[in-house]
């Protein structure tokens, strides 16, 4: 029911990985933080119970509007940082945003080279490159495309 111009929350929840399956604390790794701090988002007793940390995020999204290149924080990474986050990395961290309730999906290319979207377990924080040699280089994907896709209810449909 969002008209246009409305705020559209997105929320961040705890990494996973298929690797450890333990889940990590969204902003345990030096992300963006929202203006006045990371604050718990959960909105029922069940997903603290599952294991679901549900945290606010930086990110402005109003409905149907565009936005392009928009620089959300700029950080400098101690060397400590860069290690914990070249871990999470390698261990296949995968953020997992939630936007209205409904989790964040990848685009990816099958082995054909077509693309396919995976809505199951978020999508990768990082990647290695494999061809990096004996170093396996990690980068961290620092730019995103937020997509969001809608429906208009038919008037017939609605009631008031």
């Amino acid at each position: 029911t969002f008209q246009e111009g409305d705020e559209v929350p997105m929320k961040v929840n705890a990494m996973s990985s298929i690797h450890t399956q333990l889940p990590k604390d969204y902003y345990r790794l030096p992300f963006c933080v929202p203006e006045g701090g990371a604050k718990m988002a959960s909105e029922n007793l069940g997903e603290f119970l599952t294991g679901n940390k549900i945290q606010n995020s930086p990110y402005t999204i109003n409905m149907k509007k565009e936005t392009y290149c928009q620089i959300l924080c700029q950080i400098q990474l101690s060397k400590v940082e860069a290690r914990n986050l070249r871990m999470h990395i390698r261990y296949g961290y995968h953020n997992n945003w939630i936007i209205d309730n409904i989790p964040s999906a990848a685009i990816g290319l099958t082995e054909a080279g077509h693309k396919q979207k995976h809505y199951a377990g978020g999508f990768p924080i990082g990647f290695v490159d494999a061809g990096s040699g004996d170093a396996k280089d990690a980068y961290v994907y620092n730019h995103v495309n937020i997509n969001i896709d809608y429906h208009k209810p038919d008037a017939s449909t609605t009631t008031d």
